[in-house]
């Protein structure tokens, strides 16, 4: 320390104060790369990603809600009965003319007529994405005019659920 300071002392007052500039201009230099620049790209980078992330977080809190229905939906014991009756209130929602009945141990059966094809196929997919139950049979015959036709689905309990 001694030796800087002889060496200070030995300058002249110019090469001083040039000296000191210098310093100041590494010290900002430093301050700059190390504290300022890296914060600043990193703001950067955040914003560009704040909605990729909030979107993200809405497909999560969808994904959680879903999982708590179906959570609840798993502790209620699935019965042929209970299929038959989630059938006609999916029937009934979708303002659809069907039959639904019991076939075997663990089937349902319903079948329209002089339906909409467009409805019909509704209301099987919203049906088949709620229903504690796989399709094992299905047909759909035109009758009339056109869009309308008969159809008839089979579903049974699915053990998977």
């Amino acid at each position: 320390m001694e030796r800087m300071r002889t060496w200070w002392i030995g300058l002249a007052r110019r090469e001083r104060v040039m000296t000191l500039s210098a310093a100041v201009v590494v010290f900002l230099g430093l301050l700059y790369s190390i504290a300022i620049e890296p914060a600043w790209k990193t703001r950067a980078r955040l914003t560009a990603e704040l909605p990729r992330l909030q979107a993200e977080l809405v497909q999560i809190e969808a994904l959680s809600a879903e999982a708590k229905r179906l959570r609840g939906r798993a502790g209620v014991e699935q019965t042929v009965e209970s299929l038959r009756e989630a059938a006609n209130q999916s029937i009934r929602r979708a303002s659809l003319l069907a039959d639904v009945g019991v076939r075997g141990p663990n089937t349902v059966t319903v079948t329209a007529t002089q339906v909409s094809a467009s409805a019909w196929l509704s209301w099987l997919e919203s049906f088949t994405r709620e229903a504690p139950a796989a399709v094992a049979a299905a047909s759909m015959q035109r009758n009339g005019p056109a869009g309308l036709i008969d159809a008839s689905v089979s579903f049974q309990l699915d053990a998977r659920r």
